[in-house]
Formats: structure tokens, C-alpha cells, sequence
């Protein structure tokens, strides 16, 4: 008996791998103690299911950023938030550089972070810092993650600048107050920005520390080019003058849940969009499409 023949297909090809899952990038801004409403934000992402690939941040920013990159949860993170006390993390400084010394902030920092370095963190992760004598973006991606939080949260004339590289390093929110860009740079397919600087201030500030927050605030360029390096930028309700007031951090952390609940059918939106904008590249070749903004 002849065998029975059989139609040809053709040589086989191997299922293509399946794709990786879209990255989603996390710029945190700086805001002192309104950053706080970053753990609102994490926290409602983390219980829905959107975990970020990527978390960049200033000064506040930097820090909850951080601890999340770390491996450290929302909740432990709320319990770390809830127990500061000033006391606990700067004392009067007795030199010419700052109103405090950031010694007891290092150890903290060093504490709470167990002492790691950036190759060891569970996300990609960068903090921002500026370099007081030239004015330059400072992007710190390796060495000690304390070093570069403590860095990144050095507001000039409040805290002393942190002396690395021959670089002398302030607070990151004067160069990159909500670094979105950078998040893009490391790889995220999506960027959502969260912006808790608060809205500008319209009463006269009458302290040093208010005024130096309200110069925080002016930033030239500074929303066109958030709204234009993210997909996604969320403002949390935050006072904009609330700068030493640990007592809110409670509330604070419910404004960025509360933001961060409204914006999840667009978040997951996004996704969605990203996803068919890949599938779409896989089978028409990349240049069929630009990107989707």
C-alpha cells in the first residue's frame, strides 16, 4: 500500500514568542511633605494590578520612590510615613550651608532602605538631583540609593548640598521637578507623571520656608514640558504651602488614592492602546505607525 500523501504546507514556522508586557514608567515630583500623596497612588495602582517597571523621582519624589523600588509595600510605607517626626530626622545646623544638619535624615535614609545600592532594587529606578554650580540635570542611577535620595531632597538654604563627584548636589526639583522624560529614557511604554507641587500659591508667603516653596513652584516651561514628555499627568489635591506639616501626611496619602482612582480607566486605557499599537507594529513593521500620543 502506497502511503497516503499528504498536502504541502510548506516549511513550519515557530509560534513567535509571546510579547513582553508593556512597561509602565512612574515620575514622581517633588513636593516636601505633599509627597506623601504618592503612596495614595502607588497604593490604588498596586491593588489594581498596575505595577510600574520603571520609578523616577525629585526630591519627595525620589524618596517614596525609593523605598518602593526597594521592595518595601504601601502599607509599609504608610507605617513609615505615619511614624516621622522632625525630631527623629534633622537638628539645627551649626554652619553656614543650611538651617539644618541631614545627619539623622542619612541614617534614616540608610535604615529604611537597608543600606542598598541601586543595582540591588527590585525596579529601574533614578532620582533627580541638580548641581548647585553649574545649574545641571544630575541623573543618579548607581552607588548608594540613600546618598542620591538625600541628594535629590537637599532643598538649597533648608538642608545642606551632598558634595559627590566633585558635583555639589541640591535638591533635584530645581533642574527636573517631575522627571517624565527620564522615565521614557529608561524604557517605560507609558509614562504617568504625578505632580504635587499643589496649585501656585496665591497668598503672600511671609516665612523663609514659604518662600522658598513658593519658589519651588516656578518653573518656567515646567507643565508644557510634563504635559508633553507623559501620557498621563495626575495632580493630587494638595495645599501647595504645606511644606513641615507631617501631622497631614494621612491626608495627603488619601488625595493621591483619590487621584489616582480617577484615573484608572484611562491608565488601563492607555495600556490597551499601547498593546494593539505593538501588535500592530509585529504585523506592518514599525514604520506603518508613529507613535500615539
Amino acid at each position: 500500500m502506497e502511503p497516503t500523501s499528504q498536502p504541502d504546507t510548506g516549511p513550519h514556522r515557530a509560534a513567535p514568542p509571546p510579547a513582553a508586557p508593556i512597561r509602565i514608567g512612574l515620575a514622581l515630583g517633588g513636593g516636601a511633605v505633599r509627597g506623601a500623596a504618592h503612596i495614595g497612588v502607588l497604593d490604588v495602582f498596586h491593588r489594581a494590578g498596575i505595577v510600574p517597571a520603571v520609578v523616577t523621582g525629585s526630591s519627595a519624589g525620589a524618596l517614596v520612590g525609593a523605598l518602593y523600588a526597594a521592595g518595601m509595600s504601601t502599607t509599609d510605607i504608610t507605617a513609615l510615613a505615619a511614624s516621622l517626626h522632625w525630631k527623629k530626622l534633622v537638628r539645627p545646623a551649626m554652619s553656614r550651608r543650611a538651617l539644618f544638619d541631614t545627619a539623622r535624615l542619612a541614617r534614616f535614609l540608610d535604615d529604611a532602605l537597608d543600606a542598598r545600592r541601586f543595582d540591588a532594587l527590585n525596579l529601574a529606578f533614578a532620582a533627580i538631583a541638580c548641581d548647585l554650580t553649574t545649574g545641571r540635570r544630575v541623573v543618579l542611577r548607581d552607588g548608594p540609593v540613600s546618598t542620591a535620595v538625600l541628594a535629590s531632597s537637599a532643598i538649597p538654604g533648608v538642608f545642606p548640598p551632598v558634595d559627590r563627584d566633585g558635583m555639589v548636589l541640591v535638591d533635584g526639583g530645581l533642574a527636573d521637578m517631575v522627571p517624565a522624560g527620564l522615565a521614557r529614557e529608561l524604557g517605560a511604554d507609558i509614562v504617568v507623571a504625578v505632580d504635587v507641587s499643589g496649585p501656585l500659591p496665591r497668598r503672600r508667603p511671609r516665612t523663609l520656608l514659604q518662600i522658598l516653596v513658593a519658589t519651588g513652584t516656578l518653573q518656567p516651561g515646567g507643565i508644557d514640558r510634563l504635559e508633553r514628555d507623559a501620557d498621563l499627568v495626575l495632580s493630587p489635591e494638595v495645599d501647595a504651602y504645606a511644606f513641615w506639616e507631617l501631622s497631614r501626611i494621612a491626608e495627603f496619602i488619601q488625595a493621591g488614592r483619590e487621584a489616582a482612582e480617577r484615573a484608572l480607566p484611562l491608565v488601563r486605557a492607555l495600556v490597551t492602546v499601547a498593546e494593539a499599537r505593538r501588535e500592530f507594529q509585529l504585523t506592518a513593521g514599525p514604520a506603518a505607525i508613529g507613535p500615539v500620543r
